[in-house]
């Protein structure tokens, strides 16, 4: 039982514990029982019933262990992966696209930003494939006629290869969870087109320009606030941001990264003393709730709107091209560099692996808080 999700009258439900690869999740059963005192270490217990439930918890424990000894790639299925497994095992078979789509989606969670821009790549892929089609029936001809449909209309290298990634992600989901072999991948041969490197960094002088800029509106200032405190935290990502709770956490901040924590790989927690420079807006955007309020939106779609229109006034007020909210983040990451500062140190406050060096030296290596919050001082040092 999970004391947390205790029902009126201190009902509770039983869930069976999935743990797996380092995580757990949890099944829920239709089993009830009245209080938390009919339930210890791990059976029913004090009810005239309780032989049965037990007996029923078994059966439902049995059954689920079958499906996972009949699972060959278990292994390397996530947690939450291995529970949809479970509860679909007996179900309809997924066998389109559009089911496919569906459960990645719905067993994938991501932030709002992502899942705004998986929808639009849907759309698009829908234009050229069916999406009714058996996922089984897709081959390399299909993926060579999306390809040629986005090229024909003039899309850029990086939008068609968004879309084709996007595309790839389904067919590898499909073939990760058992719903399709192929001889051949539809993938098989298919090259992705090159991105182009977009020039959103800044220098130091810009950034100073930015930063000291007194702009007319209120939400502009607020918004150039926020561009700067991504920079000051070290090109901390804005839902990052937006999402971290600074109440009686003004000297030191730790948190993972919105866009990796639901990855399989594990990457470790970002920490480090927040400078002075940061504490100054913190305190001004802050909420009475600890979170960030930078304007009347939440984050959402429709905020990361109002910021894209803001910046383009602080791109024309300040002669800055180029200007896009990632570019706090890339220009972070270039001044510590030019500054000398161990790309590793770098990773680890970008949030990044601090294992991709390819040497077996990174296996070896310990970035320390203290040498992140060394790094950030040294590069905002740098810009006084």
């Amino acid at each position: 039982i999970v004391p947390a999700k205790v029902l009126k009258g201190g009902r509770h439900k039983i869930r069976i514990a999935v743990a797996h690869n380092g995580e757990t999740r949890y099944i829920v059963t239709d089993i009830t029982i009245d209080s938390a005192k009919e339930f210890k270490s791990g059976s029913v217990v004090r009810r005239p019933d309780a032989s049965y439930l037990n007996t029923k918890i078994r059966g439902i424990m049995q059954d689920y262990q079958k499906i996972i000894d009949e699972i060959e790639y278990a292994q390397g299925l996530t947690c939450s992966e291995l529970i949809f497994q479970l509860k679909n095992y007996h179900a309809v078979k997924i066998t389109t696209l559009s089911q496919v789509r569906e459960s990645m989606e719905s067993n994938r969670p991501c932030s709002e930003g992502t899942s705004h821009a998986h929808e639009n790549f849907w759309k698009a892929l829908i234009k050229v494939i069916d999406p009714n089609i058996k996922i089984s029936a897709l081959t390399p001809n299909h993926v060579t006629k999306v390809d040629n449909f986005f090229l024909k209309k003039g899309l850029s290298g990086s939008t068609i290869s968004n879309y084709m990634t996007y595309l790839r992600a389904l067919i590898n989901y499909a073939i990760k969870l058992g719903f399709v072999e192929y001889k051949i991948n539809p993938f098989m041969g298919y090259k992705m087109r090159k991105t182009s490197v977009r020039e959103a960094w800044l220098t130091v002088d810009q950034v100073r320009t930015i930063r000291d800029f007194k702009f007319k509106k209120e939400t502009t200032n607020k918004c150039r606030d926020l561009f700067m405190l991504s920079y000051y935290l070290g090109g901390m990502n804005i839902a990052d941001m937006m999402s971290t709770n600074f109440n009686g956490n003004l000297e030191e901040i730790e948190y993972k990264r919105i866009k990796t924590i639901s990855k399989m790989e594990s990457h470790p927690p970002v920490r480090f003393r927040v400078p002075e420079e940061a504490k100054e807006i913190i305190k001004r955007l802050i909420g009475n709730d600890g979170f960030i309020k930078a304007t009347n939106s939440q984050y959402s779609t429709r905020f990361s709107g109002v910021m894209h229109f803001q910046l383009r006034k602080i791109a024309k007020a300040t002669g800055i091209d180029n200007l896009i909210f990632y570019s706090a983040r890339k220009s972070f990451s270039q001044h510590a560099f030019d500054l000398g500062i161990s790309t590793t140190v770098i990773d680890y406050i970008l949030g990044h692996s601090v294992q991709k060096g390819g040497s077996c030296l990174f296996h070896y290596l310990r970035v320390t808080p203290e040498m992140a919050t060394d790094a950030i001082r040294k590069v905002l040092d740098n810009l006084k």
